[in-house]
């Protein structure tokens, strides 16, 4: 299949969020002890819903990777010599059976995905399709890592990398439109993560102030990643990507709070809070 218009692995993502939607109509005002976990956390914290979205979508991207990664373990089991063309098909199918409650019409969609999501997986990304990505940024746009603006023009080209906006190991198309231009730095240290709350976030809780030396040495940089994912690598404030005003900075929502994921946001040099 060429010329997607969703990532597959976006659309598998979509699909278990129509299977298990996020409840946003929970009163605030019924008893705690008939909340759920995740809502007496997110009520306890005074993080008015943001907690609770943030588990949300960090679980759907664990489902996601669980089932990807699955469907390419028995696809790796089963095709080779020692099967029949059609036997990887069949027990995946007999996994999402067994393992998975979902109805058959459902069953049917899900193993359609998977098929499509390891379909893109190993599609190999030709150097054609980099010169391309790279001569797509407008003319008066300097060449810079869209993830940490960092300037590229002069940079060593084993430095100059084309990454996939949504990982090509989770199902991201190797189409321009989830291409772009990214430092070694950042692409490897991005590695497969889907988005900001796919990171390690319960880590992300500094005891240092910015500026020491400690803060930049517990800032590492899949951390840094992390926060400038939440604002789709952009200013939190203006928008401004960092394709366009470098190298976006560090800092607090809340300034009587520490230094943690929930509390962290991307600035550009115009809006820092702090």
């Amino acid at each position: 299949m060429n010329n997607y218009e969703i990532n597959p692995g976006e659309q598998l993502r979509n699909f278990i969020k129509t299977l298990y939607p996020l409840d946003l109509d929970i009163e605030d005002n019924i008893q705690d002890e008939n909340k759920c976990f995740i809502d007496r956390v997110d009520q306890f914290i005074m993080a008015e819903g943001s907690f609770r979205q943030l588990v949300y979508d960090s679980t759907i991207n664990y489902l996601v990777r669980r089932l990807i990664k699955t469907a390419e373990y028995l696809r790796r089991k089963y095709e080779s010599d020692n099967f029949p063309p059609e036997q990887f098909i069949i027990e995946l199918r007999k996994f999402l059976k067994s393992n998975i409650r979902l109805d058959d019409n459902d069953c049917e969609k899900l193993l359609a995905i998977l098929q499509i999501c390891l379909e893109v997986k190993s599609k190999s990304l030709k150097a054609a399709m980099k010169r391309r990505v790279r001569r797509n940024l407008n003319d008066n746009q300097e060449l810079r890592c869209y993830i940490c603006g960092r300037a590229l023009s002069s940079a060593k080209k084993e430095d100059i990398h084309t990454d996939h906006i949504f990982p090509q190991t989770m199902g991201g198309a190797t189409e321009e439109f989830n291409l772009k231009v990214a430092c070694k730095k950042c692409n490897e240290n991005k590695s497969e993560y889907i988005d900001s709350t796919d990171f390690h976030y319960e880590q992300m809780c500094f005891v240092s102030e910015k500026g020491t030396q400690s803060f930049n040495i517990e800032l590492e940089r899949k951390y840094q990643i992390a926060v400038w994912a939440k604002s789709q690598y952009s200013c939190s404030i203006c928008g401004k990507p960092a394709l366009e005003v470098g190298r976006l900075d560090f800092g607090r929502i809340n300034l009587s709070d520490s230094w943690h994921f929930l509390n962290m946001e991307a600035y550009c040099n115009e809006h820092q809070p702090e």
